[in-house]
């Protein structure tokens, strides 16, 4: 619970009375009860004199905007961020490169937050990923965990566990950490937040999304889930589905694929934000292409036990998270070479000229983007995969915000003066 956030959104005496009693829910009847409500008034009384640097508000929140929910509005957003921060969009990709060093960041899926060892499992292995399926050799980790004031000690212990689980599987050291407080004194609770990054060193080729190219076989490895389809077996009342996503096959199948296979690969993906709908948009976007799948091939490269779940739950299994990999090659023997070596892995589809959607089936059948990844949750499926705005009103609010925020950016770059060494 964001006690500031209490206070900026509340008249002062009906803002106090809410402080006093989400104080007493995890504090309990403590005496600085009241003294603690006053003083956050106050702070914040005191913080509106710094109007200048708080943001030049647009209109829309951000899960009305689908911002982390990993479909259209998702995808909007980051390019807007792309420009902001003068980023090519034939970066697209969810690692960046300089030279020869890679990096990358995963936060922790935001409803694992109540089981942290899963949270740091599988962030740490989606970091990993998004370094190795450009060609990387992952050379270490970071890791950035915040914890509420309330959070048991535990859940630290907990999601350091689960980093280094991955860590010591993999033989990849954790080189640096950060730990605070969510808001420090201002948010009381037990949820945490955070995330795990990568960095690795760049080998013998980079397997960059722009390298795809019309006519590319699109092979696809198995998908057992990460933190979406934890995530989904938690809050269905599926338990049992938890150990299917504790693998790690498709580190495995990437390193192999990096050391003995990397000549025959042009790029390399996961099926993650979003789904194969999700990472179709992202390619289309910069490349005006289309994949043409084959849906029956990619379904039966899910683990069958979470494509039961979905099927159970009705969650469309092209639009979530199944931690496949997806291969881009012109190799005709490469699917033939790999299934030689133990490996789960079939040719779905190819790459074509852009067909008026990212994605379509063998039969033509259009996919359509959707505006949020597939609702894989009881409350997901309540709130639904729409916005109560138009894409238009959302681009006209996001420029609005853009502008502001660039306006800041350059009065500050004025006051910089710096010198080249």
């Amino acid at each position: 619970m964001d006690l500031e956030g209490i206070a900026r959104v509340l008249p002062e005496s009906i803002a106090k009375q809410k402080i006093l009693e989400w104080l007493s829910v995890y504090k309990g009847n403590n005496p600085f009860n009241e003294k603690i409500a006053n003083i956050i008034i106050n702070e914040v009384r005191n913080s509106e004199k710094a109007q200048h640097f708080k943001p030049t508000l647009c209109g829309v929140k951000a899960g009305n905007a689908g911002l982390g929910s990993r479909g259209i509005g998702d995808h909007l957003i980051h390019l807007k961020l792309f420009e902001l921060s003068k980023r090519k969009l034939s970066t697209f990709d969810d690692a960046g490169i300089s030279e020869d060093t890679i990096v990358s960041v995963d936060g922790i899926h935001s409803r694992l937050s109540y089981f942290p060892f899963l949270a740091g499992f599988h962030a740490t292995k989606a970091t990993l990923r998004d370094i190795m399926v450009k060609g990387a050799r992952p050379l270490g980790l970071i890791i950035d965990i915040h914890v509420s004031d309330d959070t048991d000690i535990s859940y630290l212990f907990d999601f350091e566990a689960g980093v280094s689980t991955i860590a010591d599987a993999l033989g990849i050291p954790i080189l640096a950490g950060s730990t605070l407080r969510i808001g420090g004194d201002m948010v009381i609770g037990e949820r945490i937040s955070g995330g795990i990054g990568s960095v690795g060193k760049i080998g013998k080729k980079i397997l960059l999304r722009s390298n795809i190219k019309k006519g590319m076989k699109i092979l696809m490895t198995k998908g057992n889930g990460g933190g979406t389809v934890a995530t989904t077996a938690i809050y269905n009342g599926m338990p049992e589905i938890i150990n299917e996503t504790l693998k790690i096959d498709e580190i495995l199948t990437a390193r192999k694929i990096n050391a003995e296979f990397i000549d025959k690969v042009e790029a390399m993906t996961d099926v993650t934000n979003g789904g194969i709908r999700g990472d179709a948009l992202e390619i289309s976007e910069m490349s005006n292409l289309s994949f043409i799948i084959d849906q029956e091939k990619f379904l039966s490269l899910i683990n069958k036990k979470v494509l039961d779940m979905f099927n159970l739950f009705q969650i469309d299994p092209l639009g979530v998270s199944i931690d496949s990999l997806l291969i881009f090659t012109d190799d005709e023997n490469l699917e033939k070479e790999l299934s030689k070596e133990g490996l789960e892995v079939k040719t779905i589809g190819y790459v074509d000229e852009y067909k008026g959607y990212p994605i379509l089936t063998l039969e033509g059948k259009k996919l359509e983007p959707n505006f949020r990844e597939s609702p894989y949750t009881p409350i997901k499926k309540v709130i639904g995969n729409y916005s109560p705005y138009t894409l238009d009103e959302i681009k006209i609010s996001l420029e609005k915000a853009y502008n502001s925020a660039l306006a800041k950016k350059e009065e500050v770059l004025k006051n910089l003066k710096v010198t080249s060494t």
